[in-house]
């Protein structure tokens, strides 16, 4: 009795997660030219600031965007933005580790480390390292702007910057 008991259970469970299986596969997800797109759009994103060009920065948000930088108050709007970073990281440069692309249809998102390389008054840089999330949002054109933005340091406030990045 006991065997034909653990038999239909067995059965019941292999039908679960054969069923949970095929539901998974077929939900779709981000293409690989999604993909290659997206890491395109955040290698652009980096390139842009590291150039200090705040207008075109703006401009690889959406429009009605919201970027939650830390410590501050949420900045809404691609202008808003770019006088946020034009006035708070002129000078600055960044490095991303991007770890995880995922999504569905034309929402993804990104997760990843920064290092943020902060000017020092003796010249040279100080190194804070962060993450950052951000949600990206295929436009009309096909572009992945940053629709949401959030990103902080790894680091207590107060701490010594690091003299290097460690990625």
């Amino acid at each position: 009795m006991w065997g034909d008991e653990m038999r239909k259970l067995s059965s019941v469970a292999l039908m679960l997660a054969v069923s949970l299986g095929a539901c998974q596969s077929s939900s779709g997800g981000l293409s690989g030219a999604d993909i290659t797109a997206i890491q395109a759009a955040s290698d652009k994103w980096v390139a842009t600031y590291n150039a200090n060009d705040w207008e075109a920065l703006g401009q690889l948000f959406a429009e009605d965007a919201s970027m939650m930088p830390p410590n501050s108050p949420a900045v809404v709007g691609r202008d808003a933005i770019a006088a946020w970073e034009a006035e708070y990281e002129a000078g600055f440069q960044i490095a991303f580790d991007v770890q995880e692309i995922e999504g569905e249809g034309d929402i993804a998102y990104v997760r990843g480390r920064s290092c943020v390389f902060i000017p020092l008054e003796t010249g040279g840089y100080g190194v804070d390292v962060g993450k950052y999330l951000e949600i990206r949002k295929r436009d009309a054109n096909g572009e992945w702007l940053i629709l949401t933005d959030i990103f902080n340091s790894d680091a207590a406030m107060g701490s010594d910057l690091l003299e290097e990045c460690p990625f």
